[in-house]
């Protein structure tokens, strides 16, 4: 394959859109001209998966998207159309269901399982090994006594199955079931000693090789008995005899190295590392070389045989030590490319010494999707939102109130976990032995609210200045506010966290806090923050910070250069399979920046107009609020897909409802105004008014970040679907399936047309995709004007309105020009001009060539944006 990055494709696989339906599009990227294919995990993963993150087997394709053959076809195919792959992969943590052997194999063996240190298991010190699984639909016993928990054969082996999950029944729990059938056979209880043996390894507090050894001889002969007891069909009456009676099916229960409980308890009882807060996938111990060599066995063949052009890792900051992990990866990848799927906060940079190439483009996204919002207009935005909702909009606030709500429920467990070590460490010493722990965990909950970015990376032997920084801001930003708390508890955090050398326990304690950080701030801003505060919900997108409203020009030219100087080869995304809004439906939302009267206008008129949709019910202000926006931003779009976007934003915003306890009679009362908003004609008719000066001005502006993205430092990724107008939501909206056919026979009409000709077809997107494969097509033509050493220049207007016009020049032949906030233009550009560097330059969309100080119509009179390539280079 080329090694050349023109630009990326991400495609989302699954069951539904297999590899080989995926290998069909191929010949429609070449033409659109990308250069790499970017593919979702393809290992295999729980059946029916529709991401692909959810690992069980890492070792082989997965069978729902064709198995090893299918890939095999794929790569064949991509390098047939000269196609790179670039392939997204899952470190941090797999299935934790009866899929994963791995993950069946340690809830069957505990700790003499040969998978046990793969997982993120959080054990008590001294304390016989227990995995805390939460997740029954009732407290353990109530289960129990309704019968939901049933014990069933598969292949002569007992497992217990909770409704569509199941877990298997291990060695030490046989004699137990088998005696149910007859009470005086020699494997009764503990007798036998097989199971006795067993019995006691279950409650043993440690697991060295003499009990390795001892537990795997003695399961070897369990494992005869349990078939000559299936063979004989005592096994079969055993298992019905238990099932009959509840008390012995929990002293069978009682006899394994897990303990169910009900779902409502994960938060409190989970002791091992989850995915955020999701209970079916389980933290991989990646640091482990081990672990590291088995979990990337597969991708390392893949490299291996010079078939994958690069990684994307997916969340890297849940791993102990990334930056270790990215040398170990970047050893079996020399030659290829690494990007990861890291947030940043606005001034946050990467940290200079990670041997990647760059993120997936969150950043860059962050950046570019606020070039279209009016920060002049943020004053009034905020109070209209206020006024209408009542909500407050002290962010900042909000931030720490649902970081600190997500501490003490979601990740409690974690919390108290971190709080003992610390008291633990604090112990060892004779100056910190008194430390009050409920102040120790109090501030340590502080900090971990207060942390202004997603994590740290401190190790036992490395301190970087910037994490010390943060740390110690954090630590001063608990302290404010927090006079009932002891200062020594603050100052023995600072004391541990920036001593020159850590111990054992200290490291372990700072990795473990290190890996809850980023938990913590996903679920609370995220998934929490996001949905309740909605005054520009465009703002609210992840790796964004939806305080911000805007950005200078200067500041986006301040971060294109930052890029070009250090990560010239980043990823630069609009849109991604996280997002919780397509950059078609913010540059559309966005636009509500420019025209907060008649905004507010509209918004007051559709209240009267849907009142009777709340059905004499009390309304919800700030649903109504989101409901608005998201149909501004997504129209044309069915009651259906408005329905399930806002059921989800309602339960995300964890206010009246949530996914762990849905409130039905507040979701139906949504629904019901729902449904209501989309029966009444005035409103919709408004709205449909309301909307239509929009979606010029929203398309322009999605031209716009769209060249910026082709043009700036980094290779520019599109998402599916996303190379013609996509008004997509949240998942599952943005993971619909996207309509190859159409696109390729677009892509076929593009060849010949001019400006003119796709203009005159604005609303099939036919614009936005000539232009991407034309500025496709240039990247690969003039290569060295896109090279690391093509430098980024911003070009400043003169004028009236320079502020509306952006403009950049890239190396000495290539410049970008947009325009900013037209609706508030509304033509009138007045005496602005661009002066251009001496030469003539070429329009590469319209052919027109231009001297000196060109005026806005010179440039975006045939086409809304401009490329200009100098003339005779």
């Amino acid at each position: 394959m080329s090694g050349e990055w023109i630009g990326s494709y991400r495609l989302q696989l699954h069951a539904g859109f297999t590899l080989d339906a995926a290998r069909r599009v191929l010949p429609y990227l070449a033409q659109l001209g990308v250069s790499h294919v970017y593919l979702s995990p393809v290992l295999q993963a729980t059946p029916a998966s529709r991401h692909g993150y959810d690992v069980t087997d890492p070792t082989r394709i997965s069978q729902d998207l064709g198995g090893e053959a299918a890939w095999a076809r794929f790569v064949e195919s991509a390098r047939a159309q000269r196609l790179d792959i670039l392939l997204d992969i899952v470190p941090n943590h797999m299935s934790a269901s009866r899929h994963n052997p791995w993950w069946d194999d340690v809830l069957t063996h505990g700790p003499f399982s040969e998978f046990a240190s793969c997982f993120d298991i959080r054990r008590k010190a001294h304390q016989p090994f227990r995995v805390h699984v939460c997740s029954l639909a009732h407290a353990y016993g109530e289960s129990l006594e309704r019968g939901e928990l049933v014990i069933e054969l598969e292949d002569g082996r007992p497992r217990v199955r909770h409704f569509e999950n199941s877990w298997p029944l291990g060695p030490a729990s046989w004699g137990m079931l088998l005696a149910a059938d007859d009470p005086d056979h020699a494997v009764r209880g503990g007798c036998s000693t097989c199971f006795g043996e067993l019995d006691r390894l279950h409650s043993a507090k440690r697991a060295g090789e003499c009990e390795r050894e001892h537990y795997w001889r003695q399961a070897a002969v369990a494992k005869e008995m349990l078939a000559d007891a299936h063979r004989s069909g005592r096994l079969r009456n055993a298992v019905d005899r238990v099932q009959a009676d509840a008390q012995q099916l929990d002293a069978v229960l009682q006899r394994q190295f897990y303990v169910l409980h009900g779902w409502r308890l994960a938060g409190e009882l989970t002791n091992y590392r989850r995915f955020f807060d999701v209970a079916a996938l389980i933290g991989v111990r990646t640091e482990l070389p081990r672990v590291f060599s088995a979990t990337h066995a597969r991708v390392e063949a893949m490299i291996a045989q010079g078939q994958i052009g690069g990684l994307r890792i997916d969340h890297p900051d849940g791993l102990r030590d990334p930056r270790a992990y990215f040398r170990r990866l970047r050893d079996a990848l020399p030659n290829g490319r690494l990007y990861i799927e890291k947030i940043l906060e606005n001034d946050e940079r990467l940290e200079a010494d990670w041997p990647i190439d760059g993120t997936v483009g969150y950043d860059f996204l962050a950046k570019v999707n606020r070039l279209w919002m009016d920060d002049q207009r943020t004053d009034a935005l905020t109070a209209i939102y206020s006024d209408f909702t009542g909500h407050p909009v002290n962010f900042a606030a909000l931030v720490r109130e649902k970081k600190r709500s997500i501490i003490e429920t979601t990740f409690s467990a974690d919390h108290d976990r971190l709080s003992r070590a610390a008291l633990g460490i604090a112990r060892s010493r004779s100056r910190t032995r008194d430390l009050s722990p409920r102040h120790l965990r109090e501030a340590l909950a502080r900090v971990t609210v207060g942390l202004p970015v997603y994590r740290t990376y401190r190790t036992a032997e490395t301190l970087h200045e910037e994490d010390r920084r943060v740390f110690t801001e954090a630590v001063q930003s608990a302290r404010i506010g927090s006079p009932e708390i002891d200062a020594a508890a603050f100052d023995f955090l600072v004391e541990l966290f920036t001593k020159p050398h850590l111990d054992e326990h200290e490291e372990d304690f700072i990795a473990q806090w290190q890996q809850l950080a980023p938990a913590v701030t996903a679920k609370g801003v995220e998934d929490t923050t996001f949905y309740c505060f909605d005054r520009l919900v465009s703002c609210n997108e992840v790796g964004s910070q939806a305080s911000l409203i805007g950005i200078s020009a200067e500041k986006f030219h301040e971060f294109c250069h930052y890029l070009s100087d250090r990560w010239p080869n980043s990823l630069l995304a609009t849109s991604t399979h996280d997002n919780k809004r397509s950059e078609d439906v913010r540059t559309r939302i966005s636009l509500l920046s420019e025209i907060p009267d008649r905004w507010s206008e509209a918004l007051h008129l559709w209240s009267q107009l849907t009142a009777p949709a709340w059905k004499n019910r009390t309304p919800d202000r700030h649903a109504e609020y989101l409901l608005y926006q998201t149909l501004i931003g997504a129209w044309p779009i069915t009651r259906e897909r408005c329905w399930q976007y806002m059921l989800k934003a309602c339960r995300e915003a964890k206010i009246r409802t949530s996914w762990y306890e849905p409130n039905t009679g507040y979701e139906e009362n949504i629904r019901g105004f729902v449904d209501g908003v989309f029966r009444t004609p005035a409103f919709i008719s408004s709205l449909e008014a309301f909307i239509e000066p929009l979606i010029l001005p929203g398309r322009v502006n999605s031209l716009g970040q769209t060249l910026i993205k082709m043009i700036a430092p980094g290779v520019p990724d599109f998402y599916q679907g996303t190379e013609l107008w996509d008004l997509s939501l949240v998942d599952p909206d943005n993971r619909r399936a996207v309509d190859f056919e159409l696109r390729s026979e677009l892509i076929r009409r593009c060849r010949g047309l001019t400006a003119a000709d796709v203009l005159a077809d604005w609303d099939s997107g036919l614009p936005k995709m000539w232009m991407t494969r034309r500025v496709l097509a240039l990247r690969r033509e003039r290569a060295a004007d896109f090279s690391t050493h093509s430098s980024y220049q911003p070009l400043v207007a003169q004028g009236a309105h320079l502020g509306n016009l952006l403009a950049f020049r890239r190396g000495e032949n290539l410049i970008a020009v947009v325009p900013r906030f037209s609706m508030t233009l509304n033509g009138d550009w007045g005496d602005t001009r661009l002066p251009l560097p001496r030469g003539t330059w070429r329009n590469h969309f319209t052919e027109a060539t231009l001297h000196d100080a060109s005026a806005p119509a010179e440039l975006f009179g045939s086409f809304p944006v401009a490329l200009l390539i100098r003339a005779g280079a």
